[in-house]
């Protein structure tokens, strides 16, 4: 592996206050061949004022800001956008599904006096035109607390899979519990079938921030999480699952031995898997690494650094802070967020977010050959 080109899909550097500071990067390659990245944009990562961004890829040194400014107001109460996915319509047209938070009495995201997260919504919205405008607003109501959106909606033959996951009292009054769940559409309009996707029978492990692909090799939906011990309070290895587009159905996940956080997982053909994916321990970097068996053994000779933070330590990642603290902890993160996909059978293009402090993260890319 050989990184060819990088640089930034938006440079938060000099910009302006209520756009210092980019996270949730996300891919989306249309059938057209035209690529597109949306992440968030605010003034904080904790702020009330995030709004999604598209970008469209021009070539390999350039980017065009083709949106900002999605609807924030829903039933009347002001809110974040923290994550926008964007999908293709079986017409051709572009959908994005939205991370919607309430922050109309709090921008804080957890609240460890209740162990809940900010009210959200899962929303759908549509382009006609590839991502200029934006119209026909609608939430997607699945009744269960705390949904957040987690990596991209993926197209199988059946219909779509839409990756989320819900973290709160399932039963009013009961403990707060996490789940990795997905909602299927058979087209793309209309999502009303919920799926589980992961969770410990003992909820003993959380499986944050699933990144899902699929894998055209293997006929399989290849699924990685950051993973979470839940009772020592620290991160443990990234799991990895997969699942059956036919049934919906998943196996239980199982370590990869991977140090880190956020994967995405990038199939490519011959059984080859890529992952990149955030090592928050020293040194902190975004990391690229392969397996050869499709995510059974993985090549840690081989492992390519992307971007190392000049920050010589993050906060938490020894297991010095406890689960509330933790989550305090990653509003100090100043790298993250790894998207990733195809540009052609021998290269990737990867995304991510970082910056010399969390005072101003930009939006990075970056071009590597197999």
């Amino acid at each position: 592996m050989k990184i060819e080109k990088q640089g930034f899909i938006f440079d938060a550097r000099n910009a302006k206050t209520e756009k210092k500071v980019c996270m949730f990067t996300a891919l989306f390659k249309h059938s057209s061949g035209r690529i597109f990245s949306s992440f968030r944009v605010g003034s904080r990562k904790d702020s009330a004022d995030g709004n999604g961004v598209i970008a469209e890829f021009v070539n390999e040194s350039k980017w065009d800001v083709v949106f900002t400014g999605f609807k924030t107001e829903f039933e009347g109460k002001k809110g974040d956008i923290k994550v926008v996915e964007l999908f293709e319509r079986k017409d051709g047209g572009i959908s994005a599904l939205l991370s919607w938070f309430d922050c109309s009495e709090s921008t804080k995201l957890y609240d460890a006096s209740s162990d809940t997260i900010l009210p959200a919504k899962l929303i759908l919205v549509d382009s006609s035109d590839m991502g200029r405008t934006w119209s026909n607003y609608r939430v997607i109501n699945i009744n269960l607390p705390g949904p957040a959106v987690t990596g991209p909606v993926l197209k199988i033959l059946e219909g779509y899979l839409a990756f989320f996951e819900t973290y709160g009292p399932e039963i009013p009054g009961n403990c707060s519990f996490h789940t990795a769940r997905a909602i299927f559409s058979e087209d793309g309009i209309k999502f009303d079938r919920i799926i589980t996707i992961a969770r410990h029978p003992e909820n003993a492990l959380y499986y944050w921030d699933q990144r899902s692909a699929f894998d055209p090799d293997s006929g399989k939906i290849i699924t990685m999480f950051w993973t979470y011990d839940r009772k020592n309070e620290r991160d443990v290895e990234i799991h990895i699952s997969y699942g059956n587009p036919d049934t919906l159905t998943w196996a239980s996940p199982v370590s990869t031995g991977i140090k880190g956080q956020i994967a995405a997982p990038i199939p490519v053909s011959g059984g080859m898997l890529f992952c990149f994916y955030v090592h928050r321990h020293y040194p902190g970097s975004m990391r690229l690494i392969f397996s050869q068996d499709g995510g059974k053994t993985w090549r840690f000779d081989k492992e390519l650094i992307i971007y190392q933070s000049p920050e010589k330590k993050q906060k938490g990642i020894s297991g010095e802070s406890s689960y509330a603290q933790y989550w305090d902890d990653m509003n100090t993160w100043s790298f993250g967020h790894p998207s990733g996909i195809l540009l052609d059978k021998n290269r990737l293009l990867i995304s991510y977010y970082a910056g010399e402090d969390v005072s101003s993260l930009s939006a990075r890319y970056a071009i590597v050959s197999l």
